[in-house]
């Protein structure tokens, strides 16, 4: 008989939506509820996260294939043989966050790997928890090296939810909390026109997801992300690329920004930030990266910007086998390969149900299924998840469905989902 301990499963799933009700959000737990389904995971392994239990009594719990990952959190699946033997060696080893104001070896170690891989001459990193402090960090940089205050963002963008990445987020986001901040500007993405009636002399920093997910899948023209940086050379604006999704091999490339998009296009940012894969779906970690320039703003106090549990030893160490892993060009055209008979299983699809998908359109495990409406939208997400796929739809965006599988999925596993994709779309 095992020994181990049972934390997962101790109360009912009624008992949990009720104690979450009335604990954490009586609106979250009551949105679940009233689609009628057993929503508190609990098992996960790999691709699969299984329900505690059946949406009603006496049904089998219901077991999900994940294509959401948290927005590419699990970008290897869950509980990750490797990942997982990291965080215990860290343990066993003595680590733990660490004290932020001391200096640090994993914190050195992960930032020399990072300089090893990212694009051009970034070869800084500072550490964070989240992609929204993180995107904080890189907008305060913006500031204190031009000396401007002028913040451009996409109208459908989402950053985050703490200050500066909040300000700089679509209206939907910031307006309960009336944070409209007089500096922060928003263009359509991608649309290189706009732009350039908005940018001048006072910007600071233009800040721009490589392909917007939660605003619906969005792929730039070939040729935007050239000129946009050229566009901030000429004005000396600071180019921030935020690749908390699109990054870590999500596109098939390491960068979505350095030939991601468009293979031949190789876009060299002033500040990269990354999140959500970077904890490999068991330790927060969140990074904003940049050119060695910035590094002067700390020259006079060197603890101007600090995180108390940014950059813990213990995710540190995560991070760098997180690393070894996504980095391999094997794992990469692992990624292409998956990725292309998932984008040609969609455009087959598409064929065959045009009647009611408008477009298709992603890079390697990032695709988005758009719809002629939003209620379709929304039934074929509530549909999936009954036939055991876990999507969602983009939230400002309402009309596209997006589908971020983890990286380490199988070429037998995508013609599943694309089969379960099809049941959906002919019951819908």
């Amino acid at each position: 008989m095992s020994s181990r301990k049972k934390i997962i499963g101790t109360i009912g799933q009624k008992d949990l939506v009720q104690m979450y009700a009335n604990y954490v959000s009586k609106y979250k737990a009551g949105f679940f509820d009233s689609l009628g389904l057993g929503v508190v995971q609990g098992k996960r392994k790999e691709l699969i996260i299984k329900m505690l239990e059946g949406s009603t009594e006496g049904e089998p719990p219901l077991e999900l294939i994940d294509c959401h990952t948290s927005g590419g959190v699990f970008n290897l699946g869950h509980h990750h043989t490797e990942i997982n033997k990291a965080l215990i060696e860290g343990l066993e080893a003595g680590l733990d966050i660490g004290d932020h104001h001391l200096l640090s070896e994993q914190r050195a170690l992960l930032a020399k790997q990072m300089a090893d891989l990212l694009p051009g001459d970034i070869c800084k990193t500072m550490f964070s928890v989240g992609g929204g402090e993180a995107i904080d960090l890189a907008i305060k940089l913006s500031r204190a090296f031009t000396k401007r205050k002028k913040i451009i963002s996409a109208n459908r963008a989402y950053h985050g939810v703490t200050g500066f990445a909040l300000g700089a987020c679509a209206s939907n986001f910031k307006d309960p909390f009336l944070w409209n901040l007089p500096d922060f500007q928003q263009v359509p993405f991608a649309d290189i026109e706009s732009l350039r009636k908005t940018i001048d002399e006072e910007t600071a920093c233009v800040l721009f997801e490589t392909i917007p997910a939660t605003g619906g899948i969005l792929i730039p023209p070939e040729g935007y992300f050239k000129e946009l940086r050229e566009i901030c050379d000429d004005l000396g604006v600071v180019m921030i690329v935020d690749e908390v999704q699109t990054g870590l091999g999500r596109t098939g490339w390491m960068w979505g920004i350095f030939g991601g998009v468009y293979p031949s296009e190789k876009i060299i940012p002033d500040i990269i930030v990354l999140a959500k894969g970077m904890s490999a779906g068991v330790y927060p970690l969140s990074t904003t990266s940049y050119k060695p320039q910035f590094d002067d703003i700390f020259e006079d106090d060197p603890f101007l910007h600090i995180s108390t549990t940014g950059g813990s030893e213990l995710g540190c160490y995560v991070t760098r086998k997180m690393l070894d892993i996504v980095s391999q060009p094997k794992f990469l055209e692992h990624v292409q390969k998956r990725g292309t008979q998932f984008g040609e299983g969609l455009i087959e699809l598409q064929e065959k149900f045009s009647e009611k998908i408008v477009d298709v359109r992603g890079r390697g495990l990032m695709w988005g299924i758009e719809f002629e409406d939003e209620f379709t939208s929304l039934l074929f997400t509530l549909t999936m998840i009954k036939n055991g796929v876990w999507c969602d739809y983009c939230g400002n965006h309402k009309v596209t469905n997006k589908f971020l599988p983890p990286l380490i999925i199988k070429a037998m596993d995508v013609d599943e989902v694309l089969k379960r994709i099809g049941v959906t779309l002919k019951e819908i």
